[in-house]
């Protein structure tokens, strides 16, 4: 029934006291903290206590310090980056694979696309058409303007489950997207103009669908959007590595030749 009580080492104390003054608002991202000697005055601390705590409040993308003449220690806007991060290494660690993530970010996005057809709603679009006119315009300059692009169609995708309505979908979504593009999009999807203008048509067509509440249509374009991108990097990673395997046998036919010609022309001029 009971446990030990545990005494709360004061490091971990200076934490709770700034996460909580973050998360139930009394500190908004942007406010600048007091400054280290002040801090160490109101919560009586030492100078190392204080530090060891901030780095970790800092790792936790709660805070940013901030080195220079306006410099210090400031609130962070909450964001997906820690997780991304977490996420990232994750993936790394158990091994998976392009088909995992892209059946995962097909569950995903074919649900918030769903629900933001659902919830339909003209005057909600200006921020998924703004988007798709940006994406245009950079589809017009073609591959040399594809990381721009492909950030478009990241804040697309993003754009369309804020519609959804529940906060999550976005979160989740982002995390996946960060690694998509930091592990496969940049390495395997062909920097391209045909790549651009299908993929460009695809999202065209899903918030189509989305801004006339036409749920299965929109759920399914994007789950087939995720498919065939899915698809065109596992041929692009299938040549990649396999290059250097066709260049070996190319080598072993072109050495023989020389030597198998010239037993052939002893062989003619035997009697």
């Amino acid at each position: 029934m009971f446990t030990k009580v545990r005494q709360i080492r004061a490091f971990e104390s200076v934490i709770q006291q700034v996460q909580n003054a973050i998360l139930q608002g009394g500190l908004a991202a942007g406010d600048r903290l007091p400054s280290e000697r002040e801090l160490q005055g109101m919560l009586d601390v030492s100078r190392n206590t204080l530090r060891e705590s901030l780095r970790v409040l800092e790792q936790k993308g709660l805070v940013e310090i901030r080195k220079g003449h306006r410099g210090g220690i400031f609130v962070k806007q909450i964001n997906a980056d820690c997780m991304a991060e977490s996420l990232g290494l994750f993936v790394q660690s158990q091994r998976i694979t392009m088909e995992q993530i892209s059946e995962f970010r097909q569950d995903l996005e074919g649900l918030a696309t769903r629900r933001a057809a659902l919830q339909a709603n003209p005057g909600r679009m200006g921020d998924v058409d703004r988007l798709i006119v940006r994406a245009e315009a950079l589809a017009e300059d073609g591959p040399a303007q594809w990381d721009a692009f492909m950030q478009a169609d990241k804040e697309i995708h993003l754009a369309l489950a804020r519609l959804a309505g529940n906060p999550l979908h976005c979160f989740f979504l982002e995390t996946v997207h960060t690694n998509l593009h930091r592990c496969h999009i940049h390495a395997y999807l062909p920097r391209d103009e045909e790549t651009i203008q299908t993929t460009l048509a695809e999202l065209k067509a899903i918030v189509q669908a989305v801004s006339r509440g036409e749920s299965d249509r929109a759920e399914a374009l994007a789950r087939e959007h995720v498919q065939r991108a899915t698809e065109t990097m596992k041929q692009a990673a299938g040549r990649k590595a396999g290059n250097p395997t066709p260049s070996r046998p190319t080598l072993e036919r072109v050495k023989p030749k020389p030597k198998n010609s010239t037993p052939r022309h002893v062989d003619r001029s035997q009697p």
